[in-house]
């Protein structure tokens, strides 16, 4: 499994999202409403006997706002839900990966994530990814 061929199909999936902005890693720059498809921690080997697989688990950040900012707020409860047009688990859940076999958003927690100095509010979203281990 080639963990950036992985975060770049998540970010693809995430895509979807109408008026969402989207990078496949971590950007020293945001502009809200915008995701963010972390490096996995951890990544772990051989699930399976003679390389049979290997699983990782990843953080997808949106980060929609300053925390100070009423509206982000407001913008946040859409990704959190578990489905509709705005859902980050619909989103990545249903996307299309020929990188790994299996992909699942496991949980989401709201957060204050700083970047640039700058504090964001955020949903961080935990993927679990399994996938081949040659």
């Amino acid at each position: 499994m080639n963990i950036v061929d992985v975060m770049d199909e998540i970010a693809d999936a995430v895509d979807v999202i109408a008026g969402l902005r989207v990078a496949p890693y971590d950007s020293d720059t945001v502009n809200p409403p915008m995701a963010l498809i972390r490096w996995p921690d951890p990544i772990r080997y051989d699930l399976t006997m003679g390389r049979g697989s290997d699983s990782a688990e990843l953080e997808v950040w949106v980060l929609t706002g300053r925390t100070d900012a009423r509206t982000a707020r407001i913008l946040l409860g859409p990704y959190m839900n578990g489905s509709g047009a705005q859902s980050i688990k619909q989103a990545i859940d249903g996307g299309t990966y020929t990188a790994c076999d299996s992909v699942t958003v496991t949980e989401a927690r709201v957060e204050a994530i700083e970047v640039s100095g700058v504090l964001y509010l955020a949903a961080a979203f935990t993927v679990s990814v399994i996938g081949d281990g040659a």
